[in-house]
């Protein structure tokens, strides 16, 4: 990973979705049927050995629910720092 970005670190490293998806040309909006069950403990694992490796300061997630944060904390070792969230004005809150 730094080798590629031509650095020793990040600061910051996130599981952009908390979902997989079938190989395919990006679309959107994107059907259930191409969505597959992401191995969130073997992601998580991975994560952690890039923030003890020194390759990130931080881990965390991105547009995570209270659900998925809840299965995620049952196997971390170490937490997420962040859940960044994108809330957008055009979202519908109900």
């Amino acid at each position: 990973m730094s080798r590629n970005l031509q650095m020793e670190y990040v600061d910051l490293y996130l599981v952009h979705w908390p979902m997989s998806v079938k190989p395919s040309k990006p679309h959107f909006p994107m059907k259930r049927e191409d969505i597959v069950q992401m191995d969130l403990k073997g992601v998580w694992q991975a994560m952690e050995e890039c923030h003890r490796l020194g390759l990130a300061k931080m881990i965390g997630v991105s547009n995570f629910t209270t659900k998925k944060l809840q299965e995620l904390l049952a196997i971390a070792e170490i937490p997420p720092a962040v859940n960044q969230v994108c809330v957008d004005q055009s979202y519908k809150l109900s």
